[in-house]
């Protein structure tokens, strides 16, 4: 099974987990309000699985996302990053679903990305299609900003100089919330 496949079967196994997790969580939300938009940025740390030489290098960046709500636990969203070091970078443009929910005053959420990135290697670059899974846990610090703890994801990136290489992206940032029902 290609891990495309098994990546979609996991976002939807955890929708239904989200759902389920939604109904057995007090009504009150904690302190948040219901908000129906996000603007996150994060720092990010890509780890290598030593593809391609790259087995000392580790890669330093950011993204920025935002975040729409399709149904109260599931959201479309979009996402810039950027990530480099010596003389390789990675810019990638992914978009994909967010499942979020609430528990007390934390706010866990899983999504898959998919979209292209671009890849440069000294002089030479190239694009190809790229597949970021993963979550994270929000705790809000008031009704419309939260800090955003732990954000990981599987990042893979395909047909650029790096096809298939595996990388592990661990972040932390802020998000804001905004928009009324």
């Amino acid at each position: 099974m290609s891990c495309l496949v098994r990546s979609l079967i996991l976002v939807i196994a955890l929708s239904f987990v989200a759902q389920h997790a939604m109904a057995q969580s007090p009504t009150a939300r904690g302190w948040t309000a219901y908000h129906p938009y996000e603007l996150a940025g994060t720092f990010s740390h890509m780890l290598t699985d030593g593809s391609y030489g790259l087995a000392d290098s580790t890669l330093n960046g950011w993204t920025a996302s935002g975040s729409a709500n399709i149904f109260s636990f599931a959201q479309a969203t979009a996402e810039v990053g950027r990530y480099s070091r010596n003389k390789v970078s990675f810019t990638s443009f992914l978009a994909g679903p967010q499942l979020a929910f609430h528990v007390y005053r934390f706010q866990p959420f899983v999504r898959g990305l998919f979209g292209i990135s671009h890849t440069k290697e000294g002089a030479a670059s190239t694009n190809g299609f790229t597949l970021a899974t993963g979550g994270g846990l929000d705790f809000p610090l008031s009704e419309r900003i939260a800090v955003r703890a732990l954000q990981v994801d599987y990042f893979q990136p395909h047909g650029t100089f790096y096809n298939a290489a595996d990388f592990l992206r661990i972040g932390f940032g802020i998000s804001y919330q905004f928009g009324t029902r």
